[in-house]
């Protein structure tokens, strides 16, 4: 943990029953006063169907004490694969998280916060 700047991780969100996070936030928690981690990214691949929460504020908590003193960067993509359905009621809840869920990373002046709602196709989907 010593060494580590950079994390980097996919997830695939293929239940809607399942926390999207997977407890990211809870372990972020136990390591942000050991750590010299310079950027976080993580992509979130979710089919339509999936029924967006209010969980992702855990995040921007998590990573917004003062214990991530090296912390300069948080990308977080979500990617919406289309299968067909033509409702956007769910990406268009998504694109509002950085007002709804994550206020102190879209507000921060020391962390830079790339945020990012991207609808992709199946096919592409399945070649990443």
């Amino acid at each position: 943990m010593q060494t580590l700047k950079h994390i980097s991780v996919l997830i695939h969100i293929d239940d809607d029953d399942v926390d999207p996070l997977f407890d990211i936030p809870f372990e972020l928690e136990n390591m942000r006063a050991q750590n010299i981690i310079e950027s976080i990214g993580i992509v979130f691949r979710m089919d339509k169907s999936y029924c967006q929460g209010n969980s992702w504020g855990r995040l921007d908590e998590a990573l917004t004490t003062p214990e991530w003193f090296s912390l300069k960067r948080v990308s977080l993509v979500i990617e919406i694969v289309d299968l067909g359905i033509s409702d956007n009621t769910l990406e268009v809840a998504l694109r509002k998280l950085p007002e709804t869920q994550f206020p102190q990373l879209s507000t921060s002046n020391s962390i830079s916060f790339d945020f990012e709602v991207n609808v992709v196709s199946w096919l592409s989907a399945c070649e990443r």
